[in-house]
C-alpha cells in the first residue's frame, strides 16, 4: 500500500510539476526570497519565537503546513511557511541577523515530505553556523536525515518507507547530538498517509502547542532583539 501511494505521489506530482511549467507558474527559491525575507515588526506579535514551515514538492501536497500557519498567527506567533527549496535562503537570513542579535528565540522548524528532509538540513546548517535551534518537527519525511547538537528536540511522524529491510525515514542522532529525538510511527492511526499526515488536527495540536510552550509571552514596547 505504502509503495503504491508513493508511486501514485511521484505520477502527480509530475503531473503538477509539467502543468506548472508549461504556464510559466513554477515557484522557486528565487521568486520567492523577496517575499521570504520580509519581516513585519516584532511589537506586532505576542509572543518570542520565529517559525519555518517548509512545504514539499510543488506546494500542492503539503497544504496542511497552511494551516499550521494560520492558526501560528492567529495566536500572534512569528510564522511563515514556503517550499522546501528556501530553507537555504531563510537560513542565511536568520544567520545574518543572530550576528546582529536580532533573532527572536526560540528558533523553531516545520516540514513535510521533501520539507520534512529539509527541516532538519536547515536545522544543521544553522548549527554550523552558530544558531541554536529548539524544536524540529519531520511530517513524514523521504530520507534518514542527522540532527546536529545544536537542537534541542527533534520529533519525526512517519510512515515507515522500509528500503534494503530497514525504515529509511527515520531522524537518527548526528555527531554531538544531546537533545530528545522521537520518530513516532503514525501507521497505527486511523486513515493517515503521506498526503494527509501533516493535516491531522491531532498532531497539528500537539506540535502547536509544544512549539507555543518554548515561547515567552512579549510585554509591548520591546525593541528588536530584546526578546531573544
Amino acid at each position: 500500500m505504502r509503495s503504491a501511494l508513493m508511486n501514485l505521489a511521484g505520477g502527480v506530482a509530475l503531473a503538477v510539476a509539467a502543468s506548472m511549467a508549461v504556464s510559466g507558474c513554477t515557484q522557486t527559491a528565487t521568486s520567492t526570497s523577496a517575499a521570504a525575507l520580509a519581516r513585519p515588526d516584532r511589537s506586532n506579535y505576542n509572543y518570542t519565537g520565529e517559525v519555518y514551515l517548509l512545504r514539499g514538492l510543488a506546494n500542492v501536497f503539503s497544504t496542511g503546513l497552511d494551516e499550521i500557519n494560520e492558526k501560528f498567527r492567529r495566536r500572534g506567533v512569528n510564522s511563515r511557511v514556503d517550499n522546501h527549496s528556501i530553507w537555504q535562503v531563510w537560513a542565511d537570513e536568520i544567520v545574518a541577523r543572530e550576528q546582529r542579535g536580532a533573532v527572536s528565540h526560540p528558533v523553531i522548524i516545520m516540514g513535510h515530505s521533501l520539507g520534512g528532509n529539509a527541516s532538519v538540513q536547515m536545522a544543521r546548517y544553522l548549527g554550523d553556523r552558530g544558531v541554536k535551534v529548539a524544536y524540529v518537527v519531520a511530517f513524514d519525511p523521504t530520507i534518514t536525515t542527522e540532527p546536529g547538537p545544536n537542537v534541542d528536540e527533534v520529533v519525526n511522524y512517519f510512515l515507515p518507507n522500509g528500503r534494503k529491510g530497514k525504515d529509511h525515514n527515520i531522524v537518527v542522532e548526528g555527531p554531538g547530538f544531546t537533545g530528545t529525538l522521537v520518530n513516532y510511527d503514525v501507521t497505527p492511526m486511523a486513515d493517515i498517509n503521506h498526503f494527509n499526515v501533516e493535516k491531522s488536527p491531532e498532531l497539528q495540536v500537539r506540535v502547536i502547542t509544544k512549539a507555543i510552550s518554548l515561547m515567552k509571552p512579549r510585554s509591548t514596547g520591546l525593541e528588536p532583539g530584546a526578546n531573544r
